[in-house]
């Protein structure tokens, strides 16, 4: 692209600048038209006039397109003019020097353009400006994984599509049995959703277009296990020399997997595939230039390999601790890395519920945070991946039981209670205890997920009583009513006229069953045993009948009625 520049009100004694175009980038100048311009023969000013000063610009280098660049503008002006030089654009950096006498030379630096969108911005010396033009990058479009073996009952999946911002892209599938139920059109990073229907017959293959790109499904016959996979590492950080690493494949027994690789550098050693468990020997080549990354599927899995420049040190990484055990609480966690000076390692988690609190990757020794989120299910087992290396997390359960009651209170009869319902997380464990022998658990003394605790209660023959019942750590309270009986040794007393002193009456209970003594009549005084508990002895006194006639009273005694006959 050639490159205009154009000075407008510029007096016709004035020469014409013409500056050639060696890049891509189009560097445009237009001169401030608040600046009074003519030509004169001398300078009468003790001061550079504003004619005098003008600058004028020329690229002198910066070879660059979407992915960025250095690049240079020579400054020409007289000796004794100051400039100043600045950028108007963020991804227009490190303009250099800032300002300047006479003639002189700017460097500055352009990003690279993330998007499929030109742009442009200026530097401006003085009342000049500079304008960059940078085109869009291009629309590279790349998706993670490439395959993946789905079950034969049917299944689903989701495709990661990464490319520049604003560049457009479909995703279509080839068959019927495969449809994209979201993301059949997108622009930039973006994700394909995708369901497949059961398979009736034997082992089938499809594919979804994804803006150029291939993403394969197989789906195994009828009848065939449904498959989960899983790989480590799931990241690599490997020396600039050439070199091998195994890759271990856990698969279930029978369930197979492939293996295909996005990079020309990376191959395999050995077989690719296989089916159930088993290992992948990932091949790279020496690298010759910058640091690179690729990607390989294996077992529908996505494995980065990152590999450093040519004639970057061998690194060797080793982590502190490699396993750790937590409580069901939220929490976090340092982990100590160990590299070699220049050595740049990375961080991924491999558990939704395992993320990073901090940076998250480095170069030479470092650490690293895990924050582990709250369990509230059975316990569960997680890996990162750190500078290559596996952490593995197992976090305690954090099963929240509820129950249906906290508490009820039984006939003294006894019997059948109300059944206890017990809810909590599909697969969380518990067991039920009773605090007291007269309750009897007779189903639901352990369970799994929901469940129901059914218990008796022997019959009460004694006072009120408590117990409880421990339901995976919950207290189910349970209240017996009293099953209290008395007796007495006598029910009445027959006297003469005179008085009588120290009568008893014999009371036979439970032990711990409470009882109470009253009279009904003034001429009976109790003297001891007004209550108490359990067996006891109420002694009363008679007093002398001078009423001439026959006369009868009455004791209350743990509610018995005890009677007393007096003569005249």
């Amino acid at each position: 692209m050639p490159l205009r520049m154009r000075v407008t009100n510029w007096p016709r004694c004035c020469s014409l600048i013409r500056v050639p175009l060696r890049v891509s980038i189009l560097l445009a100048i237009v001169i401030g038209a608040g600046a009074a311009i003519g030509c004169s023969e001398s300078d009468t000013t003790t001061s550079p006039s504003a004619l005098k000063c003008q600058v004028s610009l020329a690229l002198k280098q910066g070879a660059m397109g979407s992915s960025g660049g250095a690049g240079a503008v020579t400054v020409t002006t007289q000796p004794e003019c100051a400039w100043s030089a600045t950028s108007e654009a963020p991804w227009i950096t490190g303009v250099s020097p800032t300002s300047g006498q006479g003639s002189g030379e700017v460097r500055f630096n352009v990003a690279a353009n993330p998007s499929a969108t030109p742009r442009e911005g200026t530097i401006v010396l003085n009342d000049v400006r500079a304008v960059v033009t940078q085109p869009g990058a291009a629309c590279a479009i790349s998706i993670s994984p490439g395959s993946q073996l789905v079950a034969a009952a049917g299944d689903g999946g989701a495709v990661a599509v990464t490319a520049p911002t604003g560049c457009a892209w479909t995703a279509s599938s080839t068959t019927a049995w495969l449809v994209v139920t979201s993301g059949a059109n997108g622009s930039g990073n973006g994700t394909v959703s995708f369901s497949v229907s059961a398979n009736a017959g034997a082992e089938r293959t499809t594919a979804i277009a994804i803006g150029g790109q291939t993403f394969v499904v197989t789906q195994p016959a009828v009848g065939t296990p449904s498959c989960q996979y899983s790989i480590q590492p799931t990241t690599l950080s490997i020396a600039g020399t050439a070199g091998t690493s195994p890759v271990s494949v856990q698969a279930g027994a029978g369930c197979a997997w492939t293996s295909t690789s996005s990079a020309n550098w990376i191959t395999f050693s050995g077989a690719s595939g296989g089916t159930g468990n088993g290992t992948v020997t990932i091949s790279a080549s020496a690298n010759t230039g910058s640091a690179r990354t690729g990607t390989v599927t294996i077992a529908g899995q996505t494995l980065t390999v990152t590999q450093a420049a040519a004639g970057a040190p061998a690194c060797t990484f080793t982590i502190q601790p490699t396993t750790l055990s937590i409580g069901a609480t939220a929490g976090t966690s340092p982990i100590s890395v160990q590299a070699g000076a220049g050595c740049a390692w990375t961080s991924t988690s491999n558990a939704s519920w395992l993320t990073f609190s901090g940076a998250s990757a480095g170069t030479g020794n470092g650490s690293v945070t895990i924050s582990a989120s709250a369990n509230t299910g059975t316990s569960r087992t997680g890996t990162v991946t750190i500078a290559g290396q596996t952490l593995t997390v197992t976090q305690a359960a954090g099963c929240p039981i509820t129950l249906n009651s906290a508490a009820q209170t039984v006939a003294a009869a006894g019997g059948a209670a109300s059944p206890v319902a017990v809810t909590v997380t599909a697969g969380c464990t518990w067991t039920s205890t009773a605090s007291q022998s007269w309750i009897t658990i007779t189903s639901g003394a352990s369970g799994s997920g929901n469940g129901t605790v059914n218990f008796t209660v022997s019959a009460n023959t004694g006072p009120l009583r408590t117990a409880t019942v421990t339901i995976g750590g919950q207290i189910h309270t349970v209240t017996q009513s009293s099953g209290c009986t008395f007796s007495l040794s006598s029910s009445s007393l027959s006297l003469g006229k005179g008085q009588s002193t120290g009568r008893t009456v014999n009371v036979t209970t439970a032990a711990g069953c409470t009882w109470t003594a009253s009279s009904n009549a003034s001429w009976l005084t109790i003297t001891s045993g007004a209550s108490g508990t359990g067996n006891g002895t109420v002694r009363f006194d008679v007093a002398q009948n001078n009423t001439g006639i026959e006369r009868v009273g009455t004791l209350t005694i743990a509610g018995l009625t005890f009677t007393v006959d007096q003569n005249n």
